[in-house]
């Protein structure tokens, strides 16, 4: 079954047929080809750019979305599997992100400050999404661990190449290594994705380039259902002796460190915040959301992180708003953290109300199946279950007039909404407030929003920002006349 599940689409079953072969013999040929065996006491070091795109929180879910490129130093010592790596500063949306220095090995990762290594089991499942783009630690890490098997040769990049086999934790993975001169070409393995289930991973090595001994490849890729996700370019390559490198020891009898979920996904049980005694905020380090009865029917505005995130709502609802009511999620814009608990809502029946455009992507999460972990909506398929959608274009009141929602429908907020809780004269802002320290672009269209729908708000809140009397925001309101 799960070779099966390996198999990708582009992997099809009449272009592989089954082989033997001495994996370690076909490892350490791909090790003496790209010059690892000849590394004793030696670093390799290089420069190198990763270009990480962010369709995952752009403003359309469709290409071309926003790119963050971070150019980077990184150490690796063949011998021990240690890879350390310095990025540099950088941007993306106009926010700026801080470099930072890591070290990292096969079953550990470790944040440095100073002389001081910081355990980090998140870390560690983010530098397991990029330390695969290092194909020499793929072949050391390989090599270590001793358990790969030559299973099949298959055509990959118009040519045929030599597939090897391992098990991971996460089921089985596959490295293509070309038959006629060693080099590694791919590595692919399957997924858990929060928001579809799992996904199909392909690291991709090309363009070879050869620097003196070393030989690395011009660009690494990790391909995600088919699609490019990060892509690496190479710099300056070289090895360096050992004791010029910086510091490259891992703790001794670090125990192996399990994949964290990212901070601002994992579900903690969210704080509650009384804006009203209909109305209330959900909060979590990770995200805020909001509740509100109006009329008979809940109003869930968001849905973020995910099945665990949500059920943990839908108790909440059940004490505050002791009662049968029907269930109205908002979702307010498209950002993938922000819509991973919409299917839990879908299994339950609720109604789901979001911009016009946003429907086909919402039909995407929603049919997408999750054949290896079922969710609660893949476990409620067999009733019969479908996505109740509900349109907004320009505004939509709800609840007899109580709730109404309006499309931002700034430059930089397209397709996305704010909602309003007149009773309470309470402003959800979505994403599009995220602090009121200085004004900034999102600012600018929720304030020309709220003015164009002729609404004076007492307070509000958003996603990242806690319950605001709304004059903060109102005092950096552009009134821009024409």
């Amino acid at each position: 079954m799960l070779i099966a599940t390996l198999a990708f689409s582009l992997l099809a079953a009449p272009t592989c047929k089954p082989t033997s072969g001495d994996a370690a013999v076909v490892l350490h040929r791909a090790a003496d080809v790209m010059g690892m065996t000849r590394t004793a006491h030696q670093v390799l070091r290089l420069n190198a750019t990763d270009v990480v795109t962010h369709d995952y929180e752009s403003d359309r879910p469709y290409a071309p979305y926003l790119l963050q490129a971070t150019p980077f130093t990184e150490w690796f010592e063949p011998m021990t599997g240690a890879d350390r790596i310095t990025s540099a500063e950088s941007m993306i949306g106009g926010y700026q992100y801080s470099g930072s220095t890591t070290l990292g090995g096969r079953t550990a990762s470790y944040g440095v400050r100073d002389t001081t290594l910081i355990p980090s089991p998140a870390l560690h499942a983010q530098l397991d999404a990029t330390r695969p783009l290092n194909v020499w630690a793929v072949v050391a890490d390989w090599i270590a661990s001793g358990d790969a098997r030559v299973s099949r040769t298959c055509e990959l990049r118009e040519y045929p190449r030599l597939v090897l086999t391992r098990p991971s934790e996460r089921g089985v993975e596959s490295l293509y290594i070309d038959q006629k001169s060693g080099y590694p070409v791919a590595l692919e393995r399957r997924e858990p994705h929060y928001l579809w289930g799992s996904v199909d991973v392909q690291y991709v090595f090309a363009t070879w380039i050869r620097a003196r001994d070393v030989h690395v490849p011009g660009t690494a890729t990790r391909m995600v259902d088919g699609a490019p996700e990060i892509t690496r370019s190479f710099g300056r390559v070289e090895l360096i002796p050992a004791d010029s490198a910086p510091r490259m020891t891992m703790p001794a009898n670090a125990q192996p460190m399990t994949r964290e979920l990212a901070a601002f996904l994992a579900p903690t049980a969210p704080d509650t915040i009384r804006v009203s005694d209909k109305t209330v905020l959900l909060r979590n380090p990770g995200y805020q959301e909001t509740l509100t009865l109006a009329r008979d029917t809940v109003f869930v505005f968001d849905a973020t992180q995910g099945d665990a995130r949500a059920r943990q709502d839908s108790a909440w609802i059940g004490k505050l708003f002791p009662g049968k009511h029907p269930i109205v999620v908002v979702v307010t814009d498209l950002a993938w953290p922000h819509v991973a608990g919409v299917r839990y809502w879908v299994a339950q029946g609720a109604t789901i109300v979001s911009h016009r455009a946003s429907r086909p992507f919402l039909e995407r999460v929603v049919d997408r199946r999750w054949a290896d972990q079922p969710d609660a909506l893949e476990r409620a398929r067999s009733r019969g279950v479908r996505l109740k959608f509900k349109a907004v274009d320009d505004s939509l009141r709800l609840a007899g007039g109580d709730v109404t929602l309006f499309a931002i429908d700034g430059p930089s907020s397209e397709g996305a909404l704010a909602g309003y809780v007149h009773g309470d004269r309470f402003l959800w802002a979505s994403d599009y407030v995220q602090s009121l320290r200085q004004p900034t672009q999102y600012l600018d269209e929720v304030t020309a929003a709220v003015r164009r729908m002729g609404y004076t708000p007492a307070r509000l809140a958003a996603e990242h920002l806690p319950l605001t009397d709304w004059s903060a925001a109102a005092r950096f309101e552009q009134r821009v006349t024409p």
